[in-house]
């Protein structure tokens, strides 16, 4: 910039000279007015066109590599309210989260900004964008919200409620959580069912487009857009589509994840392969293409893709965080805990999701154990695992912590 400077001023000194020398034909006080006008305008144009340039490059630097850069939105949904923060660069300080969808159950005088009506909700679990980079996202509702049925609701990017999808089940506790989008646009829920160890119940709904509408004006009665693709899930969590569109879906009580394969229905009748009816009228599949992908001596909760294909599954109550190849093998532990049982210093992963560079993101319901049960603690984080240049999985790093029962997060490009 400096250099920039001392040409400007070179430039103008030498344009002064030339017209100096004519003032001796031309009249004095003419001349004079002529330099003051040529030399304002063309000193003026001149500095314009510096400073265009060099905010021009600024800003093209910090695009490049620059520490402030905004590239991924990380949301987080803890304590039945959705949050989001910026994801934080190389060298950039870690922004206060927003507040998305506030609690419907929080009292109006414990909220500092109290937010529209269409922006109180309980929610839970995972965040599930839509395929359309329209910046919508579904996500659950929660069974315990006041005064509505749980099921999965529609948001617009700023948190506003535009949809309601309402099935039919009902449990106690069991409430909406897992949530994924196939390349068709078409989406897959996941309902937790029973959390201990008696007959599994926890469901995979199959919904068709468009979601944007509600069943009734107060979004109380069943939808008539899913099929029901299974309802005997044990203690069922994360759920992940793969380049296949084949569904995998956690069992953290069975110890297992379940692969389900495409062809899946196209409608939620006979002609669109869901003629069958349950006892309960949910419309069920003509076929079923289902296996275990891999059991072991997990809780696999949340799941994800990694950049290679591979499929990195959550194990809460052992704080592991394990990646298993396409036909279900373990080939690393990505997160090994030191210690056998929580609370452990890496935390518990529930949630877990994947940003655009690979890093790994989970959500830490701090669980500790309060005997004869555990449950989570009172200091729920998101951690972030990078990877070196040899695809090595480093320390995890907390990025927010103090939160109530962290378990969905998710990782999207800033637009």
């Amino acid at each position: 910039m400096q250099r920039s400077a001392l040409g400007v001023s070179a430039a103008l000194s030498g344009s002064c000279l030339s017209v100096l020398g004519a003032t001796r034909v031309l009249g004095a006080t003419r001349v004079l007015a002529s330099i003051r006008a040529i030399g304002a305008a063309w000193l003026a144009s001149l500095l314009w066109a510096a400073l265009v340039a060099s905010v021009t490059a600024a800003a093209a630097a910090e695009r490049a590599d620059g520490p402030g850069e905004l590239r991924e939105w990380l949301y987080v949904a803890e304590g039945n309210r959705l949050l989001r923060i910026a994801v934080p660069g190389p060298g950039s300080e870690q922004s206060a989260p927003e507040v998305i969808i506030e609690r419907a159950s929080l009292g109006e005088e414990r909220i500092r900004e109290p937010l529209d009506q269409s922006r109180r909700r309980d929610v839970n679990g995972m965040i599930c964008f839509l395929p359309d980079g329209s910046g919508r996202f579904a996500m659950g509702e929660d069974t315990g919200q006041p005064g509505r049925t749980p099921g999965w609701g529609l948001f617009t990017p700023a948190g506003e409620q535009i949809g309601k999808l309402v099935p039919s089940y009902r449990a106690e506790l069991g409430e909406p959580y897992g949530c994924a989008f196939d390349a068709a646009g078409r989406l897959f829920t996941v309902s937790v069912g029973n959390r201990g160890f008696g007959r599994s119940i926890g469901q995979l709904i199959l919904w068709f487009p468009p979601f944007d509408r509600f069943p009734d004006p107060v979004g109380s009665a069943r939808s008539d857009h899913y099929c029901l693709i299974a309802d005997d899930i044990g203690t069922a969590g994360g759920v992940a589509v793969d380049a296949a569109g084949r569904v995998y879906v956690a069992s953290a009580s069975r110890a297992a994840i379940y692969r389900f394969s495409p062809p899946f229905p196209s409608g939620p009748d006979a002609e669109g392969g869901c003629g069958g009816r349950d006892a309960a009228g949910s419309p069920r599949p003509d076929r079923l293409q289902r296996e275990v992908f891999a059991r072991g001596l997990y809780t696999f909760t949340g799941l994800a893709f990694a950049p290679n294909g591979n499929l990195y599954a959550a194990s809460v109550l052992t704080g592991e965080i394990v990646e298993l190849d396409p036909d279900g093998r373990r080939r690393r532990t990505v997160l090994d805990p030191a210690g056998w049982l929580p609370p452990f210093p890496s935390g518990t992963p529930q949630g877990i999701a994947v940003g655009g560079d690979g890093s790994l993101y989970y959500a830490d319901l701090d669980l500790a154990w309060d005997f004869p049960g555990i449950g989570p603690g009172p200091n729920g984080k998101v951690r972030r695992i990078r990877f070196d240049e040899r695809g090595e999985p480093q320390p995890p790093e907390t990025l927010l912590e103090g939160l109530a029962f962290p378990d969905g997060v998710a990782v999207v490009p800033a637009r």
